[in-house]
């Protein structure tokens, strides 16, 4: 099944275009990676696809249905959270929400069936001795596990993520990545992922797309990640250099790296 099917779709934010005539396809279980500079139209889109963003022509679906239509399937870790630091919630409250919103709960009222659902998804990421700490002095990494495991509460079967791993030192955006990967072999969930540094995730990619207020390139990442794709975005000083069996994309800003053996 297709878990996302775009035809000529066109979004506009504020009544200007965002992204110009985008036609692409993903199939249910894999993971596509969505590039583009500052501005490109990334979190537009995976907002267009959540329902959060309604401003746009051309056909847009979610598992055979309209967008909010399938709210139910869609779990969605925007770039910054919404949570109030300031209250004292614990890790495990915050997963908890996940299961909570949709049945009416408030959270000093969690049933007992959703804090034990709660403390799984918090052990599936590799916090499972950290549910009763403040959520508000977890480390960066720690934090964006968390809200992982809280999207995983509604058992979605498209997860979108805006930039999981940006302000993440190396460690905790390895690990993060690992939490990824294992979303993706053993829950088999459909992700779709904007980043600007591809380094840590291109091993769980299937599918990159280039975006820049239209679609640059969709495909493999070995089709995607070429000097001419690259510099028609980066501009003339961006180039790919093979070496030892990998692809470095240099682009000003970050590097971006494909391809087999260490790294």
């Amino acid at each position: 099944m297709k878990a996302i099917k775009a035809r000529n779709l066109s979004i506009t934010y504020n009544g200007k275009p965002a992204l110009t005539d985008v036609s692409f396809e993903l199939d249910e279980g894999r993971t596509l990676l969505l590039l583009g500079p500052n501005g490109a139209g990334k979190t537009t889109l995976l907002r267009t696809i959540a329902c959060f963003h309604r401003e746009y022509t051309g056909e847009l679906s979610v598992f055979s249905r309209e967008p909010c239509n399938a709210r139910e399937l869609i779990g969605y870790v925007p770039q910054s959270h919404s949570l109030n630091e300031k209250v004292p919630l614990t890790a495990l409250e915050v997963v908890a929400m996940g299961g909570i919103y949709k049945r009416g709960f408030v959270h000093f009222k969690i049933p007992p069936e959703i804090l034990e659902k709660a403390e799984s998804a918090l052990e599936f990421v590799g916090l499972g001795g950290v549910g009763n700490r403040l959520f508000r002095e977890l480390s960066g990494g720690q934090k964006q596990r968390v809200l992982l495991a809280r999207a995983l509460m509604s058992d979605p079967r498209l997860l979108l993520l805006d930039e999981p791993l940006a302000a993440l030192d190396p460690s905790a955006r390895a690990e993060v990545t690992n939490v990824l990967d294992r979303i993706k072999k053993e829950k088999g969930v459909t992700m779709v992922i904007t980043t600007h540094d591809i380094n840590p995730l291109l091993e769980i990619g299937d599918l990159v797309m280039l975006i820049n207020k239209r679609l640059i390139a969709f495909g493999r990442p070995e089709e995607v990640l070429v000097d001419e794709v690259i510099k028609s975005v980066y501009g003339p000083m961006a180039r790919v250099i093979p070496a030892g069996g990998k692809i470095y994309c240099i682009t000003g800003d970050f590097h971006i790296h494909s391809g087999g053996g260490e790294r």
